[in-house]
């Protein structure tokens, strides 16, 4: 798929040790672009790795032709996993997805409301897995994957 990719409003973030853009695709004539054929075409533009590079907010305006949207490319595979939002990560496959139900959340809540003192710990624990662990060691294994290419 043939389209031209122009950036405007290129922010340096040193804080956040990445590259913020605005993005504008013209393709005329064509469908939209993929977020994935975005990726490569911004990565090397950038000279970036694909892995580091986020884009997000992709809008085709009426009549197709021109898609805007927004990309993040960040120095490090590190700062990508400290500073991208959990719902991105989850998106891409880094973190696991949630398990369990939301009926199943509200229906502890529910029993929570009705229960006091520490049998009110019990059944949350019951429900609660420790999942900041878990994340952290998907994430880390995630970042081993790397090391060692």
């Amino acid at each position: 798929m043939t389209f031209i990719v122009k950036t405007r409003k290129v922010l340096l973030n040193k804080l956040l040790n990445r590259r913020q853009l605005s993005v504008e695709l013209l393709h005329p004539n064509k469908p939209t672009p993929s977020q994935e054929s975005v990726v490569k075409e911004l990565a090397s533009k950038y000279k970036a790795d694909e892995r580091n590079v986020v884009v997000y907010g992709l809008r085709t305006s009426f009549g197709g032709n021109r898609t805007t949207g927004f990309a993040l490319i960040y120095d490090t595979q590190q700062y990508l996993l400290k500073f991208e939002p959990k719902f991105r990560l989850r998106r891409r496959g880094i973190i696991p997805k949630r398990d369990g139900s939301r009926k199943g959340w509200k229906e502890v809540k529910s029993k929570l409301k009705k229960t006091r003192g520490s049998e009110k710990t019990k059944i949350y624990m019951s429900r609660k897995t420790d999942k900041r662990e878990v994340i952290r060691a998907q994430k880390e294994t995630y970042l081993k994957g790397f090391v060692g290419k």
